[in-house]
């Protein structure tokens, strides 16, 4: 019987490539997620032989054309059909809703919606505006207000609190997503194809039903399906930043094969002798790449047939892929013509091309520079190409960069922003390039953090197992000491692969073992027992690199640093309210009534100057450039003179782009990719790149020289005294010569039209800019570099290095102007800015903002905002990233010489300071400890304490991409502004803190009291797992000898005493004390074990020489504690970090670890007053988070704290509290972490719970009464602070409670100041038991 004929298979989905989308829209993942069979069925009354549809479909479309007022009829009627009958609106549908309305930025334009659809109480479900016929919605408004019709419908979603919104003119409809914190979302359906169409049209109208919006399930509305496709964009970015990294890794071992093929043959290698610049040109392969589909698929590039068929990349993967199909994957092995094309391409970009009828223009840029990497274009005696990828390595990187999910989704790069874009390139920042000494091999593992081993340790490791369990166990334990960031498989799924005998798969792994060692048998052979665990490249091909070849490693700079993905929503957010103050005038800092703002000239708003002084890949400087253009087409709208045009948008981004925009970033490959993100939102099809070598800057932004003073007197810290002006150096001149032909170079747009714009006109008045300053970089890097030298410290060592340096400038200029001596000047500086760590960097390079923006710095005061997301790097890892001469000078110069462990943002935060004009803005966003501890003294102190007002701040907001698990805080100032109103947190106040906190009646920081020294104390800093005992392995010892219960003692951690009530008894540690060599080997049994266990590891440490000397004992053996509890049989103890910050009592002879705060006390008020919320308050203000928990600062948050008079009824409530919540909490089989998840869990309220609670609030009372402070009323409940939710007093309460207790605090301080007492000496703060007691080296 003849079979049946498979019926096609029909996308569900296919409908998706008709839409304009833009932003997050719905996603295929999210699509397929909600509705697995396709979307419901549209209502019957859309069907075409419905005479509804087709009788107002016809009615409608007949009068597309007709005029303006008729066709307003036809479309209003059309409309209300649409929405009450084919969406199922019905009755819930309101026409002209009240109360519903938004603004443009100047409040010129009111926009409220035509009509609304009722959802659950008095809040719509969905809101729809009218716009008269239009060409496209998206189009620049022309009536003093530059948004286009969706972007005003996502005002008007935002200012309301509606989800969705429908915008439409009877032929565009328009849906729309829009909400806090979320870039929008939005989809165009063109009404026009519905009869042609009918998938996409019953997409519309399912998706946009009554069911959709508010009549089904809340988890099936559209809202929750836009929040899901949000989540799945963050997901396909991580993803394509992934599979980009390994095409990357591909690129890389492609170019590794020629080379080590050439060298084989005896011949000079085609690469570099810098596998980084091999590095850079992999990566800038792959930016040409996405750079040119991006472009392709928006329409910027010819469409001509010559370009499709000779220079096109998009359509090149499915041309492979047939090929491949055709033949064999093997087959693609032996031809390069994909290789061949994209440099062709590249050059076109560059270049320029005719095209028969067309001419392509000559886009410039230095992406596409084929002399910035010549090695790539390099051929032999043939004429063939040194360098060359084959189409099948070629189309796994296609693949790599054109679909998810191995080839199972394909991208668009239509969806993609250039944000997302930006971040999958900055992923790469943290990777470079080095050549093998041997044959390495790349394992299996976490995607982004697999490991690489050399074959000869993976052998060493297998010789000395003798089973596969032992094997995973010492790989893992391998790799965990040598590349603590990697992320291998687990040791059971590498003992499970490595002992499965599969001689099918180990043949087939050693042919293609062989293809990637070029043959190699005999490596093969060693190999072919580890093929299991090793990773495949793109190709599928197993990743190992022979001797000789390039392999991609981890920088330093990854280690260090954390990047995520930036939302656009994000960027946006934190640019206007730096630049919406300075657009306007009078404006949002003098008005609160928007209506009364007034735009400036679009003159004015082309002479802002606006920086990222740590850009990235840009998302900051895109967000500014779209912001300020669309002030500049509102503004010309207004003086008369609209921008005419194709897309006045885009003509006017390249203006800001040329005029505004500057950037900076440390990492050139970093400068590369922010002006390509600039390039993408400015490219113009008909013209080349936006000229911006002369804004984006390649150097360290916190290392050079700033002022004119430091020029002149060739010092880094001029003074009255110094006045060092050498012959031959006008510095005056020169930086007024170099202004004004940077202001040339900013007076417009590229354009080759204009002899005075074009590309070759710029470059040359950059290079005459740079020829004038040659001598005032020299001046600047050999400041910088004598300053190195002394870590910047003020004296006579760095005044005698300045000396020398100002001979060394002679030497090399004469004031005769004769040919100078340059040796010791050149000598001078590399010594000096040579690095002494290893960093992404060989050699610092230091970025004088004087000598490159001069216009900007000398002419313009500096620049009138300052925006960005500095790098992160914590405080105790500087030194380590940069090396302390580094951090030193950063100190001592940027700082200003604030001590404090700061985070490196602070440094970024000052260092914005100093290039800002004196009325001019900052805004930026950082990790959340930019408002706690070491961070905020050293930067936000130092910044108010100079005048800097804050009028907007975040404190701690999680970070919006799902990805990131942390916290930002934002803030946005200026020095001296008078402001009209503040806003924290969303909270209107009169003043903002540095703590990012709405000011209370009471300024200042608290002081340390010397009341509470020498009585809580940070716990032991052990330094060795080798000193911590298992409980029999205690026992043991304890019965060898009953002398060693004087050093083996009970053991607690942080964690565990949080974990559970009978927390005692569970480990053991060995502890010496102070004890000499000599003594602690009296204990004959606990000093083996120290000796074994312990000491390999001591002589390993390099920072600390008590514990390298003193290997016995514990790194931090705190003989101040030790003195206070000696004589006590109880202490209280804290975890350091958690959730609860709640004490509780323990034996004084426990080893407590550095994760627990000792309180040398057995008075139970202290107890009591630790418990309390007003202690908590207090603490949670001044210390600092960890995650979404508390960290717990001794010197901030505890001695600062001014204890209450101790009384009766306090210790009886705290004694209550303790042992009614041990029972309660004991019974339940909890410890304080989850038991206090309860209490402050406002869905749990039962026996238990409540009395704690009741416990909490009877204390806090007694707490307040002890300080007379009766007359608050604390007002118990649920209440949320630092993001923290507990049950703690009202946040009124709150407030006054502060205030009161840093009264007092400063009270006491100034009684302590006043009578002076010798201060007692007191025990290591958390930041103190951080600093080695002995550097080593």
């Amino acid at each position: 019987m003849a079979g049946r004929r498979r019926k096609p298979q029909v996308d569900a989905w296919e409908w998706l490539s008709l839409i304009d989308a833009d932003g997050p829209f719905l996603s295929r993942a999210a699509l397929q997620s909600f509705f697995p069979s396709g979307l419901p069925k549209a209502h019957a009354s859309v069907d075409d032989v419905n005479e509804t549809f087709v009788d107002e479909f016809s009615r409608w479309s007949s009068m597309w054309t007709a005029e303006s007022a008729t066709y307003a009829k036809a479309r209003d009627r059309w409309v209300e059909v649409v929405l009450r009958t084919l969406l199922d609106w019905s009755d819930e549908l309101e026409l002209a809703p009240a109360g519903f309305s938004a603004n443009s930025p100047s409040g010129a334009v009111t926009i409220e919606p035509f009509a609304a659809l009722a959802g659950e109480g008095d809040a719509p479900a969905a809101l729809v505006t009218l716009v008269d016929r239009i060409a496209d919605l998206r189009a620049v408004g022309t009536d003093g207000w530059s948004a286009s019709a969706i972007d005003r419908m996502s005002v008007l979603l935002r200012e309301t609190g509606v989800p969705i919104g429908i915008v439409t003119d009877g032929r565009w409809w328009g849906l729309v997503s829009a909400s806090k914190d979320v870039t929008t979302a939005s989809g165009v359906w063109d009404a026009l194809l519905w009869r042609e169409e009918r998938p996409s049209r019953d997409a519309f109208l399912a998706l946009a039903s009554f069911t959709s919006l508010a009549g089904g399930k809340a988890e099936q509305r559209l809202p929750a399906l836009f929040a899901e496709s949000v989540a799945s964009a963050e997901q396909i970015t991580e993803a394509l930043g992934d599979q980009v990294r390994r095409a990357v890794e591909l690129v890389l071992q492609s170019m590794s094969d020629t080379h080590l093929r050439a060298v084989a043959r005896g011949e000079a290698s085609p690469l570099p002798d810098d596998p980084r610049a091999v590095y850079e040109g992999a990566v800038t392969t792959l930016m040409r790449i996405v750079f040119i589909l991006f472009a392709e698929e928006r329409g910027l590039l010819p469409e001509h047939d010559l370009y499709r068929s000779s220079y096109a990349i998009a359509g090149l993967r499915g041309q492979l892929q047939r090929e491949a199909t055709a033949t064999s994957a093997e087959a693609l092995d032996h031809s390069w013509e994909a290789w061949h094309r994209l440099l062709a391409a590249s050059n076109a970009v560059f270049g320029g091309a005719s095209f028969e009828d067309m001419r392509m223009p000559a886009y410039g840029g230095s992406l596409f520079d084929p002399e910035r990497f010549p090695w790539l274009q390099a051929t032999d005696a043939q004429g063939r190409l040194r360098v060359r990828l084959t189409d099948r390595a070629m189309l796994a990187v296609l693949r790599a960069v054109q679909t998810i999910e191995d080839g199972a989704m394909q991208l668009s790069f239509r969806d993609l922003d250039v944000e997302q874009i930006g971040y999958v390139y900055e992923g790469l920042l943290g990777y470079s390039a080095e050549y093998a000494s041997e044959l390495v091999v790349g394992l299996q593992g976490k995607p982004g953090f697999e490991p690489e081993v050399p074959l000869v340790e993976l052998e060493q490791l297998a010789s000395a197992a003798a089973s596969s369990k032992q094997f995973g166990d010492a790989l893992v334990a391998h790799l965990k000491k040598t590349q603590e960031h990697a992320k291998p498989r687990t040791a059971g799924q590498i003992a499970k692969v490595y002992g499965a005998a599969d001689l099918d798969a180990a043949a087939d792994a050693r042919t293609r073992l062989r293809h990637a060692l070029l043959g190699d048998d005999e490596l093969a052979g060693r190999l072919e027992r580890f093929h299991a665990l090793i990773r495949d490249d793109l190709r599928g091909f197993p990743y190992v690199v022979p001797a000789g070849g390039l392999v991609m490693t981890e920088s330093a700079q990854r280690a260090n640093t954390g990047t995520h993905y930036t939302p656009r929503s994000l960027a946006e957010e934190v640019v206007l309210q730096a630049l919406e103050p300075l657009v306007y005038s009078p404006g949002p800092l003098d008005v609160e009534d928007s209506t009364q703002w007034k735009l400036k000239s679009s003159a004015e708003i082309l002479d802002l100057r606006v920086a990222d002084i740590a850009a990235g890949s840009g998302a900051f400087l895109v967000a500014a450039a779209r912001y300020l253009a669309d002030r500049v087409i509102e503004a010309r709208s207004a003086e008369g003179v609209p921008i005419r045009g194709e897309n006045p948008k885009r003509f006017a981004i390249r203006e800001v782009v040329a005029r505004c925009l500057y950037g900076a970033d440390i990492n050139g490959m970093a400068v590369e990719m922010c002006k390509l993100s600039l390039w993408l939102i400015s490219m113009d099809p008909g013209k080349p790149f936006s000229f911006v070598d002369d804004r984006v800057f390649h150097g360290n932004s916190l290392l050079g020289v700033t002022t004119e003073a430091q020029l002149k007197a060739q010092h880094i810290s001029p003074t009255v005294s110094v006045k060092r002006q050498l012959d031959g150096f006008d510095v005056d001149k020169d930086l007024k010569d170099a202004a004004r032909l940077r202001r040339e170079l900013s007076s417009g747009q590229a354009d080759d039209a204009d002899r005075m714009r074009s590309t070759r006109a710029k470059r040359a008045l950059l290079a005459q800019a740079k020829q004038v300053t040659a001598k005032l970089r020299d001046i600047g890097d050999g400041v910088i570099a004598a300053a190195l030298r002394e870590g910047g410290k003020p004296g006579r060592k760095l005044d005698d290095r300045y000396d020398d340096l100002a001979q060394a400038l002679r030497d090399a200029y004469p004031a005769d102007g004769s040919k100078g001596d340059r040796s010791q000047l050149v000598a001078s500086i590399e010594a000096g800015l040579t690095a002494t760590v290893d960093s992404m960097e060989a050699r610092w390079k230091p970025l004088h903002w004087i000598i490159e923006a001069p216009d900007v710095i000398v002419g313009n005061g500096g620049f009138d905002a300052v925006v960005g997301n500095p790098p992160f790097l914590g405080g105790q890892k500087i030194t380590g990233a940069v090396g302390k001469n580094v951090r030193d000078m950063i100190i001592n110069v940027v700082a200003g010489g604030t001590p404090g462990s700061a985070d490196l943002v602070a440094y970024f935060l000052l260092r914005a300071a100093q290039l800002m004009r004196t009325d001019g803005r900052l805004g930026i966003i950082a990790t959340n400890t930019l408002a706690q501890g070491a961070t905020r003294q050293v930067g936000l102190v130092r910044l108010i304490n100079d005048g800097f007002e804050i009028d907007a701040a975040v404190q701690s907001r999680p970070w919006p991409a799902r990805s990131a698990g942390v916290s930002f805080a934002a803030v946005w100032g200026s020095f001296g502004r008078a402001t009209l109103v503040r806003v924290a947190d969303g909270t209107a106040c009169e003043r903002i803190n540095s703590l990012l906190e709405p000011e209370g009646r009471v300024e200042g920081d608290p002081a340390r009291l010397q009341e509470n020294a020498a009585l809580g104390f940070q716990g032991f800093n052990i330094l060795g797992k080798g000193f911590i005992l298992r409980p029999a392995e205690a026992q043991i010892l304890l019965f060898e000898d009953p002398c060693n219960e004087e050093v083996v003692k009970p053991y607690v951690g942080g964690g565990a005493l949080n974990e559970s009530m009978l927390w005692l008894g569970k480990e053991y540690a060995i502890n010496f004390g102070t004890m000499s060599r000599s003594e602690a080997e009296r204990y004959r049994g606990p000093f083996r074990i120290v000796e074994e266990r312990v000491l390999p590891q001591r002589l390993q440490v390099t920072y600390s020489r008590h514990a390298y000397d003193n290997w016995w004992q514990y790194e931090k053996t705190r003989p101040a504690m030790v003195r206070a509890i000696t004589q006590l049989q109880t202490v209280f103890v804290l975890a350091l970090t958690s959730n609860t910050a709640m004490p509780t009592i323990g034996p004084s002879s426990v080893v407590y670890d550095h994760s627990v705060a000792v309180f040398a006390s057995e008075d139970w008020a202290i107890h009591g007053v630790l418990s309390s919320n007003i202690h908590n308050v207090w603490v949670t203000r001044y210390s600092s988070t960890l995650g979404t928990g508390l960290r717990y600062l001794l010197r901030e948050g505890f001695e600062t704290f001014p204890r209450p008079e101790p009384t009766a009824r306090l210790r009886e409530a705290a004694v209550a509290l303790e042992q009614e919540r041990a029972t309660r909490l004991l019974k339940r089989g909890v410890g304080l972490t989850e038991g206090y998840g309860l209490v402050h869990d406002s869905s749990h309220d039962d026996a238990d719970v409540r009395e704690i609670r009741q416990l909490h609030t009877r204390l806090d009372e007694e707490v307040m009464a002890a300080y007379g402070w009766t007359d608050i009323s604390l007002d118990h409940g649920f209440h949320t602070y630092r993001q923290l939710q507990r049950w703690t007093v009202s946040p009124a309460a709150r407030i006054e409670i502060l205030d009161r207790l840093l009264e007092e605090n400063h009270r006491r301080a100034a009684i302590e100041t006043q009578s002076a007492p010798k201060r007692a000496k007191r025990g290591k703060t958390f930041e103190e038991s951080e600093k080695p007691e002995g550097a080593m080296f």
